[in-house]
């Protein structure tokens, strides 16, 4: 479960977000939505443990993430815009030296299963012996979320997941995604109503730093008295700058 309560964050006089608070539940898929600068990547950040919060609380499977730092962290599963690998290795060598970073107590033989497990979650079979640099970016989306899920951990975070992939590859991606709902509690971040529609139980929808509504889609559809998701994420932010 991941918890926000009263999250503020500001840098210096400047406020990126104000006062929000949301719950996404094991087995949902939640999803943060706004315009670029909304504040979407401060949430995102926070939760990771990346940054702490001005004011409130994150609270990652009820542990908080600015007091337990490195437990909260042990608990996320996360899948950057833009991941980066070391580009000579194979995807098995990277894939092996994730799972021993992330599960140094386990054998050899275990972390090797647990790479194998995912890799194959995740459609890397047939790359396995592949230099990372000459992987598509579709392969190394697959290969950053196999990274993240090589521990196993309840909650998994993503940040613009489908950005920059063709229209095959995002198809392969969703798939993948949905794949996990039952296993995890997933928060992701975007600005594309498509995914949203696509993908999302619970959505979040943040204006002018503040959260604007949420709920379900046909919640907000509800509370903004509008027909698509489209006019009520324009309405609300048109009603965050009168």
């Amino acid at each position: 479960m991941i918890e926000l309560v009263d999250f503020s964050k500001n840098y210096g006089k400047n406020c990126a977000v104000q006062n929000v608070s949301f719950t996404v539940q094991k087995g949902r898929i939640a999803c943060l939505l706004g315009v670029n600068g909304a504040g979407k990547s401060t949430i995102i950040k926070a939760i990771c443990g990346i940054h702490y919060p001005s004011g409130g609380k994150v609270l990652i499977e009820g542990i908080s993430a600015e007091d337990q730092p490195i437990l909260a962290k042990q608990k996320i599963g996360y899948v950057a815009e833009n991941p980066q690998f070391y580009d000579f290795f194979t995807v098995e060598e990277f894939l092996h030296l994730m799972a021993n970073i992330k599960m140094p107590n386990l054998s050899k033989n275990q972390q090797s299963e647990q790479a194998e497990i995912w890799a194959a979650r995740c459609g890397l079979a047939q790359v396995m012996q592949k230099k990372i640099k000459t992987l598509s970016k579709g392969y190394c989306q697959r290969l950053a979320f196999a990274c993240a899920l090589i521990n196993n951990p309840p909650v998994l975070v993503l940040d613009e997941p489908i950005t920059g992939l063709d229209p095959v590859q995002i198809q392969e991606m969703r798939a993948l995604i949905k794949s996990l709902e039952n296993e995890k509690t997933i928060l992701l971040s975007t600005h594309l109503m498509q995914e949203v529609e696509a993908l999302c139980t619970d959505i979040f929808i943040l204006a002018n730093h503040k959260l604007a509504a949420s709920g379900t889609k046909e919640e907000i559809l509800a509370q903004t008295n509008c027909q698509t998701l489209d006019q009520a994420f324009l309405q609300l932010n048109q009603n965050s700058t009168q």
